[in-house]
């Protein structure tokens, strides 16, 4: 991926600050190639390399002193506003950034520095914003269409992210991190031919992605093509034997067209005796190997962790889902969809289980 080239405009500093990412330690000014009027000593101090107190320290003595004035005081800012996002202080980041952008607002760097904290804050409308203006100043800008095709997927615009990748793909067409996160919103989006058209062009480059395996196996399945879609899951098994989920779904995707005598159980078997007693989803293997009743399963469901306890929950439903359609029992499928459903909408299971639940007849 290629990377926004970002500098003040107009500086008058002959500085010129990189920002790499914005969560990484914030390098040293680059030596001016030619001559340049002498820094001030107190905005020398606040840019020279430091630890973070003393970066801190330096830039606030330097902001307050009343001696900085236009492009001088937003490099202060801006260098103490990235230094507070090192500090995970990422309110007093943006504090410092929205100052800098009032002195020089089309200081393109600092407008990135703003929208990725607005962006950690959850404050997605306000980054969306920011990389709107972005895009403006820097027409086709690979990090900016990507971080905002991230705060509108967050905010449920699923379209509008698509989007945003696609033109990102146009100038990179093999970026994976692209391919995986508009191959995921395909899916969210039931474009289950696009989705596996995503994670095929990722498989090509990379025989050994089992994500990208894993991910087409959904995609078939949600689309019906079962056996396709356990070919796929036995080879991200195969890539990542570590993984559980893989063999769930190999299962669940050769049970399909089989009468129950010859569910390939032995699917399920071999993966208990992979994954130790204490590690989920061994509960919802064991459940659909038929050595654990289901209300054991949901009870293993309530943990302490509120978060953990609705992600799992959420994948238990999904599991017992599959396993009522493969019992022909329609109704308690719907049922446990209906649950999994309202889960976290990134949770692969909550989205696979919205689409199963359309699906029933």
């Amino acid at each position: 991926m290629h990377f926004l080239v970002r500098g003040f405009t107009a500086l008058t500093l002959g500085l010129l600050i990189s920002l790499p990412a914005v969560a990484e330690e914030t390098p040293a000014p680059k030596a001016p190639e030619k001559a340049v009027a002498p820094l001030n000593p107190l905005l020398d101090a606040c840019l020279k390399p430091g630890d973070q107190q003393e970066v801190i320290s330096a830039c606030t003595t330097a902001i307050e002193s009343r001696q900085l004035k236009g492009d001088a005081l937003a490099s202060a800012l801006f260098r103490r506003g990235l230094t507070q996002v090192q500090r995970a202080q990422a309110p007093a980041a943006a504090n410092d950034f929205s100052a800098a952008l009032k002195l020089t607002p089309d200081a393109v760097d600092v407008l990135f520095a703003r929208a990725s904290v607005y962006g950690a804050m959850k404050r997605h409308d306000l980054a969306i914003a920011d990389y709107d203006a972005l895009l403006k100043l820097v027409p086709g800008d690979p990090d900016s269409l990507y971080r905002r095709a991230w705060s509108r997927a967050a905010l449920g615009r699923d379209d509008a992210a698509v989007q945003d990748l696609s033109e990102l793909l146009a100038q990179a067409k093999g970026d994976v991190d692209a391919l995986m996160d508009r191959g995921g919103l395909y899916l969210r989006l039931g474009k289950f031919k696009e989705a596996g058209a995503d994670f095929s062009a990722i498989a090509k480059q990379d025989p050994k992605a089992a994500a990208a395996f894993y991910n087409r196996g959904r995609a078939g399945f949600l689309a019906g093509d079962f056996k396709a879609a356990a070919k796929d899951f036995a080879e991200a098994e195969k890539l990542r034997a570590d993984n559980p989920y893989a063999a769930l779904r190999r299962y669940l995707a050769a049970a399909q067209d089989l009468p129950k005598e010859k569910v390939p159980a032995k699917i399920l078997t071999d993966a208990l005796a992979k994954t130790a007693l204490e590690q989920w989803p061994m509960p919802v293997l064991a459940t659909l190997a038929g050595k654990m009743p289901e209300k054991d399963l949901l009870a293993a469901t309530s943990v302490a962790d509120k978060k953990v306890a609705r992600r799992i929950e959420a994948e238990a439903h999904y599991y017992l889902g599959e396993a009522a359609l493969l019992k022909k029992d329609a109704k308690a499928a719907r049922a446990h969809f209906g649950v999994a459903a309202k889960g976290d909408r990134s949770l692969p299971e909550a989205i696979d289980a919205g689409w199963r639940l359309k699906q029933i007849p």
